[in-house]
């Protein structure tokens, strides 16, 4: 078993960096990569706004790291950080209305590379993988983003 579990555990990983990898490669015209797109969903689907360490905990990032990448899309009008009315020490995080224009002109491009990474699955297989996933996930103690 031991075998499995270490072939398992790498065919994992290599899943998730090739996925990770084609989606950078599809983004990169626009300046975007996987986390930067990830940011831009969470932010576009939640009901309420994010500070920036539950942010961080929702990508499954180091909230140093996500600052930066924050810095960035900031920049770029993505998103802006305001100050948190019940504790001015935090800022939340709001997608703008060009954060927005820039999800759904990548939406497709994102749609693309999971339909080409997905194809050739019936509904079963992919059910069967997502319940192994979330038990994973689950285990780990993580949320699901």
């Amino acid at each position: 078993m031991d075998e499995e579990f270490e072939r398992y555990a790498m065919l994992l990983h290599s899943a998730a960096s090739l996925w990770r990898a084609r989606l950078d490669a599809r983004l990169r015209p626009w300046g975007m990569t996987q986390t930067t797109w990830r940011t831009l969903w969470l932010l576009r689907a939640a009901d309420a706004c994010y500070n920036q360490s539950e942010l961080a905990a929702r990508l499954g990032i180091e909230t140093p790291t996500l600052v930066g990448i924050l810095d960035r899309m900031e920049c770029r009008g993505w998103l802006r950080r305001v100050p948190d009315e019940q504790d001015r020490r935090q800022k939340r995080i709001e997608i703008t209305g060009g954060g927005r224009d820039a999800a759904r002109e990548i939406e497709g491009e994102v749609l693309a590379v999971r339909a080409a990474m997905l194809s050739g699955f019936d509904a079963q297989e992919l059910q069967a993988g997502a319940r192994v996933l979330e038990r994973i996930v689950e285990r780990a103690g993580a949320r699901k983003a």
